[in-house]
């Protein structure tokens, strides 16, 4: 029997709230755990939850957006849903590592395709079966005879989770069970991946900008913890490519 998905659902509207709780009564996969209408009281109450939580977030909201709630939540394995009225937040949202946005209104339809894109990416866990120096190989769990090849150079960072690596590319998101210790052992001799932070290793090709502790990949930003900030910088001035024009 498939482990139930715990939800939280944060809107400051009670009728999107109902919309949304109804909707998750369709997938016999998801259990709604609790619903919140003001954001300072979800941050609080979702920081101390110890399971992955899916969570469905709408954007505007008073006093705390549901950007700045997403940020706040940034280091920890919960995966967000935003569901808003407003398309231009997109790639914000995607920086504070939203996994899909809905636009509302939204019908049963959509919001399960967003969702089973979801649990796809975020809760069927892969097995690396085979590396070269190019590439990983990863199976999914319950598709034996399907090899997923992903590219080193595409992976913009990886995220440990115990003993679990998420991997973000530009397009798509895997998991494998992997420690975040092994990950960096396995990636020691390619010049692209520093690990900068206990949870993080970035690819320094991706890099937009570095500002105080937030690195910019574009789509994504992560933070890098303040004790690998020195060798960080001198790694990123002797690798990465420099323009020869005066």
């Amino acid at each position: 029997m498939n482990k139930l998905i715990p939800c939280i659902i944060v809107d400051d509207d009670a009728s999107a709230i109902d919309i949304i709780k109804a909707h998750l009564l369709e997938i016999p996969r998801l259990s709604l755990n609790k619903t919140f209408t003001k954001p300072a009281a979800a941050l609080t109450e979702i920081s101390m939850e110890e399971n992955s939580q899916l969570i469905f977030m709408d954007i505007d909201m008073p006093k705390i957006s549901g950007l700045d709630l997403a940020d706040g939540l940034k280091g920890q394995q919960h995966n967000i849903i935003f569901t808003t009225s407003y398309p231009q937040y997109a790639l914000e949202a995607f920086k504070v590592r939203a996994k899909h946005y809905l636009l509302k209104p939204f019908n049963l339809a959509e919001f399960v395709t967003v969702v089973n894109e979801v649990i796809r990416e975020c809760y069927f866990c892969c097995n690396l079966e085979h590396e070269n120096k190019d590439a990983f190989f990863l199976r999914t769990d319950g598709e034996r005879s399907k090899l997923i090849k992903v590219l080193k150079a595409d992976i913009m960072y990886f995220q440990g989770s115990n003993n679990h690596v998420h991997i973000y590319t530009p397009t798509e998101d895997f998991s494998v069970y992997l420690t975040i210790k092994e990950m960096e052992e396995r990636l020691k001799n390619n010049s692209r991946f520093f690990r900068i932070h206990k949870s993080y290793i970035v690819n320094i090709e991706f890099i937009k900008n570095i500002i105080g502790n937030k690195i910019d990949l574009g789509k994504y930003e992560v933070l890098m913890a303040s004790h690998y900030k020195n060798n960080f910088i001198a790694y990123v001035e002797q690798n990465l490519l420099r323009s020869k024009r005066n």
